[in-house]
């Protein structure tokens, strides 16, 4: 009889330690490195509290907008020092040179976009849980594209994608709320493919994105000179209308198709509160967040720096933001391999979140 309790013992722990391996997983130590399927989920240089040391020791200003209670306080960036993808051939490999790039937050996960700077490995999405950080699992994209931005739709529960054509030219791509809850490469081992593809004519690229009152609004990215931002009101199946003249019923009514010039080097946008803001970021230099006051849809944008109300700045490379809430979500690229050689005083291995009551007034 004792044996056949010891026996039963020992296989409970068996299939308790597997639901533990299987389990949302946290990392906090860069000296431990932790990987889930070949992607690390560790950050590459600091722990929580000495990203928060660092941080407000050259950007102190931003200590009251982090000082809430909201957690997680931030998110460590998955597959920095390496991510497990697919290879041009489409055959299993390890890319070390990921790069992150967009950002969004849906009702349960955080998600990164990032694409492999060698252009060897296919883009992936990284799925965090919003709740606790936990890196959740991985999906691989069947393009090596830039994938600049991404915004997830709150109606349709769909996410949607800077992406390019075969021509070359700028598209929008998405993945279902099914996809979304199922596709896990770790399992497949293989690239999920798009549910849905837009092309977007008369814009060149397509290069961060977000949502906003039942449209998508995409922004092109220029180093000089003006860059591009448009909208595309979503139709009644959450399809982005691209023709302004088409015949199709819209899912608002205050809706167009409509473009705008906007400043330079511009990375990322949301909308807060009526309020657009714009993260601004080129080279080593400091980033922006500016701020202005137009709500992008009832009239006119007009991004001339005399029209800004708040410039905040922010730490170099600053990627994509999300306003989720009073919660602005900021991610970074300046500890990816490729900006891990750069001389830097801050490299942000972490999406930080702030307090957007305090961070505008």
């Amino acid at each position: 009889m004792k044996k056949i309790v010891w026996g039963f013992v020992v296989v409970a722990a068996v299939l308790l330690s597997g639901c533990q391996r299987n389990r949302p997983q946290v990392a906090d130590d860069p000296a431990h490195t932790v990987s889930v399927f070949g992607t690390t989920i560790s950050p590459v240089y600091t722990s929580k509290k000495q990203f928060y040391d660092n941080l407000l020791d050259l950007y102190p200003h931003l200590k009251p907008a982090l000082d809430h209670d909201a957690q997680p306080e931030t998110i460590t960036i998955p597959g920095l020092k390496q991510t497990r993808s697919l290879t041009v051939n489409g055959k299993l490999g390890t890319s070390k040179q990921m790069d992150p790039q967009g950002l969004a937050v849906t009702q349960k996960d955080v998600i990164i976009s990032a694409y492999s700077r060698d252009k060897a490995y296919h883009s992936v999405l990284y799925l965090l849980n919003k709740k606790t950080g936990a890196y959740v699992k991985q999906i691989v994209m069947p393009n090596l594209d830039h994938v600049g931005g991404i915004a997830y739709d709150p109606i349709t529960k769909r996410l949607w994608i800077t992406t390019m054509t075969k021509s070359g030219t700028a598209s929008l791509s998405a993945y279902d709320q099914k996809t979304l809850k199922y596709a896990d490469f770790s399992r497949t081992k293989k690239a999920t493919p798009f549910d849905h593809v837009v092309a977007l004519p008369k814009i060149s690229r397509s290069s961060f994105l977000t949502y906003h009152n039942n449209a998508l609004f995409v922004g092109y990215f220029a180093g000089s000179g003006q860059g591009v931002f448009r909208s595309y009101p979503l139709n009644q199946k959450g399809i982005p209308q691209t023709n302004k003249n088409a015949d199709v019923e819209l899912r608002g009514d205050d809706l167009k198709v409509g473009s705008y010039n906007t400043n330079k080097r511009l990375q990322g946008v949301t909308f807060y509160q009526g309020k657009l803001l714009f993260s601004q970021s080129f080279g080593k230099q400091p980033s922006n967040l500016l701020v202005f006051d137009n709500d992008g849809q009832k009239k006119w944008l007009d991004f001339d720096s005399d029209d800004t109300l708040k410039t905040v700045k922010m730490p170099p490379y600053l990627e994509q933001i999300v306003a989720d809430g009073s919660d602005l979500y900021v991610l970074f690229e300046s500890a990816s391999t490729h900006y891990r050689k750069v001389d830097l005083d801050f490299h942000a291995d972490r999406v930080m979140k702030l307090d957007l009551k305090t961070l505008l007034k």
